[in-house]
């Protein structure tokens, strides 16, 4: 009807018209028309579901945090025990080798020890007698220290080793010079207070070659 009556009105009329309408406020739905609109939307979370989702957290919360700090006191006693014992193992196994390689390989205390382990290796024995001449910042001396201290182990009893540093040992210098020694690491063996080899570098072979020779019979 509205168009009918709209019939033969200029069109740039029929548009003022028509954007007036749709400016002009909408009546209010009618009670049923609000009602159906209501369920059709969708139903949103109430008051009381809010509550409960809030008291679960609030008494999940507390024993997670209790969960998580137990395991946490079980792994920290656990592994400082474990960690703890593996470090005694270890410090007690070090410990345990360096004073084997102490006992067995004696340090020089100047030319008057030395003279008596020479005259000791004729009478009281062992009779095999090892003079090990290094200094501090030889590379090769340092590699040879712990097969030497592995020969005086297993000659023990049958051999005994002692280690003059040239530049660190009371009479180390004197010593080195005393013998002729020039060059460094450096075997003098001695048997029955007579010296029966002198090995010069770092030459493991024969130095187990001459132990072999002089100490096992």
């Amino acid at each position: 009807a509205a168009q009918a009556r709209l019939k033969g009105v200029p069109q740039h009329i029929r548009c003022s018209f028509a954007s007036a309408r749709m400016a002009l406020p909408r009546p209010p739905l009618a009670a049923a028309e609000a009602g159906a609109v209501a369920a059709a939307r969708p139903a949103r979370r109430g008051p009381g579901r809010g509550r409960v989702g809030r008291t679960s957290r609030a008494v999940l919360r507390p024993l997670v945090l209790l969960g998580l700090a137990v395991v946490s006191a079980l792994l920290s006693s656990h592994g400082a025990t474990l960690f703890a014992g593996a470090r005694y193992s270890v410090g007690g196994r070090l410990r345990h080798l360096s004073q084997v390689a102490r006992h067995a390989v004696q340090t020089c205390e100047g030319e008057a020890f030395i003279d008596d382990a020479i005259k000791a290796s004729a009478e009281a024995g062992p009779a095999v007698l090892v003079l090990s001449f290094s200094t501090t910042w030889c590379g090769p001396c340092k590699l040879m220290d712990p097969k030497v201290a592995q020969l005086s182990d297993n000659f023990d009893g049958k051999a005994r080793f002692i280690k003059i540093v040239g530049d660190k040992d009371p009479d180390g210098m004197q010593l080195m010079k005393r013998y002729g020694v020039r060059s460094v690491p450096q075997y003098h063996v001695y048997k029955g207070g007579n010296k029966v080899a002198a090995i010069s570098g770092a030459k493991y072979d024969e130095l187990l070659a001459t132990l072999q020779e002089h100490a096992s019979a």
